[in-house]
């Protein structure tokens, strides 16, 4: 299992122009960024497993960082892209998801209730690891494509970024479960972004006995809003 420290790194590389995304999915077999892919998932998964619609629909204008309901419904309708990419790179054919991200930010909504949410992710959670395993065996790592944000790509390429952006927005989230835990009330008269970030990294950790995430399990990523 890689290392998620350099998983990370090499996702940051890319980001920056250090390399190109397609020379960074070349570093590791596509295995490694698929299982990082799912422990990545899941983590979002706990994340959001208790939360109640007023956690999740958290949100202030003293911090740029989505609510959780926003993070989801955008990570969800961003895999449908992925998705239909992932077709495009394989041997097989497959019906593509009409409802695809086709930018940055697509999809994100606000104030859905939290088990619509845990439901949404869990069917489509199901519906990636679908696509994986029917298609991994079959695509063809000679087929490379054009991507107007990410140069050259090809199927390693794809998971590759479905990780860097699902890691991404996790350590957003968590940041956010630990906020709005702490201020959920409307009424209430919100700190600085400063005074919030302080507060998150203060908060005692989740213990893992309760099967919930801590920051440690997601290092630091690029931003790729």
């Amino acid at each position: 299992m890689l290392d998620i420290k350099v998983l990370n790194q090499l996702v940051y590389d890319a980001f920056t122009g250090k390399i190109t995304w397609l020379e960074a999915s070349r570093m590791y077999p596509v295995d490694e960024y698929i299982d990082a892919f799912y422990r990545t998932r899941a983590t979002m998964q706990r994340t959001i497993d208790d939360l109640t619609d007023e956690q999740v629909a958290y949100a202030t204008t003293t911090n740029p960082i989505w609510s959780i309901s926003e993070t989801v419904t955008h990570l969800i309708y961003s895999q449908n892209g992925y998705h239909n990419s992932l077709m495009d790179m394989s041997v097989l054919y497959m019906p593509h998801l009409s409802e695809a991200a086709r930018g940055f930010g697509e999809g994100a909504q606000p104030n859905k209730p939290a088990i619509d949410l845990r439901t949404a992710l869990r069917e489509a959670t199901e519906r990636i690891k679908i696509a994986i395993q029917t298609t991994q065996p079959k695509h063809d790592p000679k087929i490379v494509a054009p991507n107007p944000l990410f140069g050259n790509v090809n199927y390693p390429t794809l998971i590759l970024l479905m990780y860097g952006h699902e890691s991404d927005h996790v350590r957003q989230a968590i940041l956010m479960r630990r906020l709005s835990r702490n201020f959920t009330d409307k009424q209430v008269a919100l700190p600085s972004a400063t005074q919030q970030m302080k507060l998150a990294a203060n908060e005692p950790e989740i213990s893992q006995k309760e099967d919930k995430p801590e920051v440690s399990e997601i290092a630091d990523v690029a931003k790729f809003n």
